[in-house]
């Protein structure tokens, strides 16, 4: 449950407080780390800069495990939905998309939100959108105020059962003046709309069905007109499907392993993490699926590690528990991107016995490459 998660948070960064780096955890870690680590609400948290994160991210990644579905259903063998002919949303949704298309993109952002986290994943998208905040010592961080997530879901996901546990959780004992999915508002792109907000008055909820038994939701947490902000970004939005692109090369991951989610994090413009998710070959792809490692890279890695080592005569970290779960880092890319560096991260026993231990892991992110010029996102390639 969040709540006992977030208790053991809470001590590991009174424990560990010492070791963060000044003025705030980085962002990839911040957003790409925090956010797997909620929503794998089971697993222990690697390290001090994982259990930061989780603090960081608790409101918006409240709604990123909300859109979970109670019940498994069959994936259905058809195609990610187009849009129609008028730009409008897809009037059938698939019960899978396809991580490494986007279907959706925002018009109109309230003024400030300088950090956005796009997630692609097979039973859900979202874009969540940060305004940093000031640390007492003047550096930028990111706090709970200030978050808007974007989310569109595949058919047959409901995010009102877990919004309700969620709210449960965070209402010390309050309940919501009106039941989920809220009260009935003007329609949305043609459709009903309903307002939610959580018994906390810290997060409001905008939802509607885009597609015949498919949710899409707009949550804005701890801003002054919530319901103006939803609706204005919901009514904006540019139904657009287009691939996914990222700043490095193709990698082979390892056989049979499958594509579950893509994930982009930018700050003030320039790209700060970009990661592929995967199942390992053992696991089958169902809705409650989370990814078993990562492939990616991170554009400068700010935080501390545990140790270091040497790959194929450049530098490398490793980040992991004592069982081999954890972060895998090769610097020194050759290219454009000095700063760069290749990341592998093992999140379950499954993840590191495809990856090949420790050694794989590492020798894996050595191998990735940036595109000719990752800071012109224009020029990334598509999945």
């Amino acid at each position: 449950m969040i709540d006992r998660e977030e208790t053991l948070v809470r001590r590991l960064l009174a424990d560990a407080a010492e070791d963060l780096p000044a003025g705030g955890m980085p962002t990839d870690a911040l957003l790409a780390e925090g956010e797997r680590a909620v929503r794998r609400r089971q697993r222990r948290l690697v390290g001090a800069a994982a259990a930061a994160t989780v603090v960081a991210l608790l409101g918006a990644a409240v709604l990123l495990q909300g859109v979970r579905p109670q019940a498994q259903r069959s994936p259905a063998e058809q195609p990610s939905p187009s849009a129609t002919a008028t730009g409008g949303p897809p009037t059938v949704a698939p019960d899978q998309f396809d991580p490494a298309q986007r279907l959706f993109r925002l018009d109109w952002l309230p003024e400030g939100m300088s950090i956005r986290h796009e997630s692609y994943e097979r039973y859900g998208q979202w874009v969540t959108v940060m305004k940093p905040q000031q640390t007492q010592k003047g550096a930028p961080s990111i706090g709970l105020e200030d978050i808007v997530t974007v989310m569109i879901n595949a058919a047959g996901a409901d995010p009102f059962a877990n919004w309700a546990e969620s709210d449960a959780l965070t209402g010390g004992g309050r309940v919501a003046a009106t039941p989920l999915p809220g009260v009935p508002v003007a329609p949305v792109w043609g459709e009903p709309a309903y307002l939610h907000t959580s018994p906390d008055g810290r997060e409001t909820r905008l939802s509607w069905q885009y597609a015949p038994d498919a949710w899409a939701a707009v949550s804005v947490r701890e801003m002054e007109r919530p319901e103006e902000i939803a609706r204005r970004i919901a009514d904006g939005l540019i139904w657009d499907r287009q691939p996914v692109t990222l700043p490095f090369l193709p990698v082979a991951p390892p056989e049979g392993a499958t594509l579950h989610r893509a994930v982009v994090t930018v700050r003030d413009g320039r790209w700060e993490n970009a990661q592929l998710g995967y199942l390992a070959p053992s696991r089958p792809e169902v809705r409650s699926a989370v990814e078993d490692f990562t492939v990616g890279m991170t554009r400068e890695f700010r935080g501390k590690v545990a140790g270091s080592t040497t790959v194929h005569g450049r530098q490398g970290w490793v980040d992991a528990m004592p069982s081999g779960i954890g972060v895998y880092r090769v610097g020194e890319l050759p290219g454009v991107c000095q700063t760069c560096m290749g990341e592998v991260s093992a999140l379950s026993s499954a993840g590191l016995q495809a990856l090949g231990g420790r050694d794989g892991a590492l020798a894996l992110s050595a191998t990735i490459r940036t595109v000719d010029d990752p800071a012109d996102m224009t020029t990334w390639r598509p999945l």
